[in-house]
């Protein structure tokens, strides 16, 4: 287990103690379906997300600052063809999407 990534998160999490902490999976660890696995500590970080439950939980963070994709994704089609074409004024909409602050960890193949 790497140390300084166990220590950043013990860092944020004392920060930022009334935060929830989500762990990010590899896609590798879960690939086959088939029992436990080690993983090992990526990075963490205090970030925005939403989950787009339209396209089978996909997850936007908000500093991709992909204003675009996250109203594409989370907005329906007859409200996205309200909004205007250009992404300055899209922003608004985009600021105000259901945002979660949280402690994301990432989870990663050991190795």
């Amino acid at each position: 287990m790497n140390k300084q990534k166990s220590n950043d998160l013990l860092q944020i999490v004392k920060d930022n103690p009334d935060l929830p902490i989500v762990p990010i999976v590899d896609a590798e660890i879960v690939g086959d379906g088939y029992g436990h696995y080690v993983g090992a500590w990526g990075g963490a970080y205090v970030e925005e997300y939403i989950v787009c439950k339209r396209y089978d939980n996909l997850v936007i963070f908000k500093s991709d600052d992909d204003v675009f994709e996250a109203l594409e994704h989370f907005m329906s089609d007859e409200e996205l063809e309200t909004l205007p074409d250009d992404e300055d004024e899209c922003r608004p909409y985009y600021d105000k999407l259901p945002w979660k602050k949280v402690i994301i960890v990432y989870i990663n193949t050991l190795g």
